[in-house]
């Protein structure tokens, strides 16, 4: 069984996923249990810390799993000085 996700990258994190589009995100499928780490490897952007996930459940940590057709916004680190 999959779950379909709806992924925006924010940041510079685009250019780590071929044919993303910043303006309508994009639609992954995953396994059912994928965790939001899981998704992050998928992916194939750099490890993230910030990661925010809006769905019924609420905001979700790295280790949560996805629920399906969860809209999962994902931040690139800020660096400071």
């Amino acid at each position: 069984m999959t779950i379909q996700l709806f992924i925006k990258l924010y940041g510079t994190l685009d250019k780590w996923v071929p044919g993303y589009n910043p303006e309508t995100g994009c639609v992954v499928h995953m396994p059912a249990q994928s965790t939001v780490a899981d998704l992050i490897v998928h992916l194939g952007v750099p490890p993230v810390r910030s990661v925010s996930c809006r769905s019924t459940a609420g905001r979700q940590k790295k280790v949560d799993v996805l629920p399906d057709r969860a809209l999962v916004k994902v931040f690139h680190p800020i660096f400071g000085g």
